[in-house]
């Protein structure tokens, strides 16, 4: 050994390791030579138009809030006008109270199933979290206790599941999940025959 403390290498206790816990693969991506293009262009149409169809879920959410908070103003406008000679039966004690219940759960399943919309949406524009966007999609037939976006749900969710269960678009969320760039998984499909 030498006396000089300056000989031998120091290593640095915080400074980054060698060795990383998950591989994160780079380079050009090698796919099967079989392999079609499919629909894996598809991927960020869906998930823009997912932002999009959560967004307007959650617009409708926030309007049948407010109906909900003036309903009971609307029942007791309704007995009002009940009691002043128009014909008819009285309203029951508690309807106003379970009609703004109902409208308020109404409003926020709408609300939930907007923002797991556009949080998967957005996650589908990096290639990631498929089944998550499975799921959102399946939950967005949820709009039909309001009428208001489910022709727009179902047109979508058979759009989106016959997009995300293509087996090379399974591929392309695979390979994503092994660390490579969604901008290179693209490059990589788009270059294959359709």
């Amino acid at each position: 050994m030498s006396d000089n403390p300056y000989s031998e290498p120091v290593i640095n206790p915080y400074g980054p390791t060698l060795n990383v816990g998950t591989a994160v693969e780079s380079g050009p991506i090698s796919l099967p030579p079989e392999m079609k293009r499919g629909l894996v262009n598809h991927v960020p149409i869906i998930g823009v138009l997912m932002i999009v169809q959560g967004v307007f879920d959650a617009l409708m959410a926030i309007g049948t809030t407010i109906y909900a908070v003036f309903m009971p103003t609307l029942f007791e406008e309704i007995q009002r006008q009940g009691a002043q000679g128009n014909p008819g039966q009285p309203m029951p004690a508690g309807a106003a109270v379970a009609m703004t219940a109902v409208v308020g759960v109404m409003a926020l399943v709408m609300f939930v199933v907007g923002i797991l919309a556009v949080y998967s949406g957005i996650q589908l524009l990096k290639y990631r979290s498929r089944v998550l966007a499975i799921s959102s999609l399946c939950g967005g037939m949820a709009t039909i206790i309001t009428c208001y976006c489910f022709p727009s749900s179902i047109l979508l969710a058979i759009y989106g599941l016959v997009v995300l269960l293509n087996p090379s678009v399974k591929l392309a969320f695979d390979l994503r999940s092994r660390g490579h760039e969604a901008d290179t998984i693209q490059r990589a499909f788009l270059s294959l025959n359709p």
